[in-house]
């Protein structure tokens, strides 16, 4: 049985960025500040949990799953995965570990009074699994920027509400 847990610690987090890094992770060519951007919304969710939380899963103490959340910028309760990564390790995929990550992720939503979620994602075929769990777990397509991360890499994005505000 798999365990979620939350970001606590540095040495988590570089082992998350390690992670995500990894091939077990992605396998895609990285755009030119992208690496730069994942190793600053990990390290920088260590500071502002409250708002900014990362969880992960091991395996045999290797992280082998792995999602972060923050807080838009109008504090409205809205909240957005455009800098935060999500990534099950290749080997552990269809187990249900996207599922408990996602469960833990909009509880936490929930938890803070949050409207909705909205990821942003790639267009590319390698992302076509991704963007069909998020619709299999209620997430709708909202819009699409092409080349919007490299030329011949277009931008999706998803939204969900969490909750209906009166």
């Amino acid at each position: 049985m798999f365990i979620v847990q939350r970001l606590q610690t540095k040495e988590e987090a570089l082992r998350i960025i390690d992670f995500f890094f990894s091939e077990q992770a992605f396998r895609h060519e990285w755009a030119p500040g992208e690496k730069n951007i994942v190793k600053r919304s990990v390290l920088t969710s260590l500071k502002n949990q409250a708002s900014h939380p990362y969880w992960f899963i091991e395996n045999a103490e290797k992280i082998i799953g792995a999602l972060g959340v923050k807080e838009n910028a109008y504090k409205s309760g809205g909240y957005e995965m455009t800098d935060d990564y999500f990534a099950v390790h290749e080997d552990f995929r269809k187990q249900g570990l996207g599922r408990s990550l996602f469960a833990a992720m909009e509880a936490f939503v929930l938890e803070r009074n949050g409207r909705y979620i909205h990821i942003e994602t790639c267009d590319i075929p390698y992302y076509e699994p991704a963007r069909k769990f998020y619709e299999k777990n209620g997430y709708k397509q909202v819009g699409e920027m092409p080349d919007y991360f490299n030329v011949g890499e277009g931008r999706i994005d998803y939204f969900k509400k969490i909750r209906e505000v009166t």
